[in-house]
């Protein structure tokens, strides 16, 4: 069943998915390295926060944050697509809009300018942008003359509540990814999750991860930020985690919630649910719901319940 999506045209936290055409297992470790470069490069042109991920055999998941639209001047636009396209191509197109504009033609410069910055904060054109770019890479390296996309249908996304609940949740959802596929036994032995490759070192792992933890707790550390993830995965999902030098917490770790055995399983509310979050954050949504799904129910009964949490799946019409 194909599901609304449902975009804020502010800032906005999304569950990100896609799968490679009749799900054929076609990214391997070397593909994976150069699809999440493509996926950090469009992140670095659109402005958008990569805050963690899970890349699978042929399919993603992608936790990222779209900020509100805004003024990009000539410095920022130059840094981005730098960030997109590289800096010699990037100072080449300078240097033709600066050529135009010599000439009378800065009417045009403007336009262009404007083409550019309307595919930036905004979610479908960020995974446009990569998906298009990396079918192209993978039929120019495979030899695939002709071929058309590589990915199976439109990206699905969900929707998230700005809370430390829906967000930690999904995050711990998307680095047990190759836990549930049987890959891996622990959440972090995987390379290809923010969480494995943090875990590794990788810098822009780490920082999104820390990014999300900020986000959600006011501040903190990689070993924060880690202790955060290693704790929703096992149903803890709640305040920061004290470093070792701080005070103890007054009151003990919430005990684990129904949420790591969820976890082990394939949820479609994760992933097919339009929005998650609980429901006073649904009501705001409803003019943006298709009127069959102005229904929610609890995820799972008694999963998320000491969450809160609920998911727009219902097909009912409202009582």
């Amino acid at each position: 069943m194909r599901h609304a999506r449902i975009k804020l045209d502010g800032e906005g936290f999304y569950h990100v998915m896609s799968r490679i055409v009749r799900r054929e297992f076609w990214i391997d470790d070397e593909e994976k390295i150069l699809l999440l470069e493509t996926i950090r490069r469009a992140a670095g042109f659109c402005g958008v926060e990569i805050y963690t991920y899970a890349l699978m055999d042929n399919h993603f998941h992608l936790l990222v944050r779209v900020p509100a639209k805004r003024e990009v001047d000539d410095d920022e636009l130059r840094r981005r697509m730098a960030a997109l396209y590289g800096q010699k191509q990037t100072d080449a197109q300078f240097a033709i809009w600066a050529g135009w504009t010599r000439s009378g033609r800065g009417d045009r410069v403007a336009a262009e300018k404007m083409r550019l910055k309307a595919r930036m904060h905004d979610l479908s054109q960020f995974c446009k942008t990569f998906k298009e770019r990396y079918t192209q890479a993978y039929n120019r390296r495979h030899d695939n003359v002709g071929a058309g996309t590589i990915w199976g249908s439109r990206f699905q996304s969900v929707l998230l509540e700005g809370s430390d609940g829906a967000l930690m949740s999904v995050a711990a959802y998307i680095h047990t990814n190759p836990v549930r596929a049987g890959i891996v036994a622990s959440a972090a032995d995987s390379p290809w999750t923010g969480l494995g490759a943090a875990c590794r070192g990788d810098a822009s792992a780490r920082a999104g991860l820390i990014a999300l933890a900020t986000r959600l707790f006011g501040t903190a550390s990689w070993k924060q930020a880690r202790k955060a993830c290693l704790n929703a995965i096992e149903g803890r999902i709640g305040s920061l985690p004290a470093t070792r030098h701080a005070r103890p917490p007054s009151s003990p770790s919430a005990p684990p919630l129904p949420l790591k055995a969820l976890l082990l399983k394939h949820c479609p509310d994760f992933t097919r649910g339009g929005a998650l979050g609980t429901s006073a954050f649904l009501k705001q949504l409803f003019p943006l719901l298709p009127p069959r799904t102005h229904q929610w129910r609890l995820l799972k009964p008694d999963a998320f319940l000491a969450l809160g949490l609920a998911s727009p799946l219902g097909v009912r019409k409202p009582a």
